[in-house]
């Protein structure tokens, strides 16, 4: 059993058109996805490296808010210390 199909001639060359502009349509299409893919994976990369940068910042403002405590507390004791000589030295 044989199937023929018959095709208008002009049908068939609007239709071949039609296809290649698809095509080429898809294309341009594959292509923006390769360039957005390219792009996503650098900014996930400097996403990453802004991160680092940001615990590494955080370690140091830590340090420098520990260190500032330390340098408050003897600060504190000294003018407690001060105070109490003072306080001492006026009694007598």
């Amino acid at each position: 059993m044989s199937e023929r199909i018959s095709l208008d001639r002009k049908e068939f060359e609007a239709f071949l058109v039609e296809n290649q502009a698809l095509v080429g349509r898809s294309e341009k299409l594959i292509e923006k996805i390769d360039s957005l893919q390219k792009i996503n994976r650098n900014i996930e990369e400097e996403l990453r490296a802004t991160k680092e940068k940001l615990e590494s910042i955080q370690a140091d403002l830590n340090t420098e808010v520990r260190q500032a405590d330390d340098s408050l507390r003897q600060a504190r004791a000294t003018i407690a210390r001060l105070l109490k000589e003072t306080e001492k030295r006026i009694s007598q």
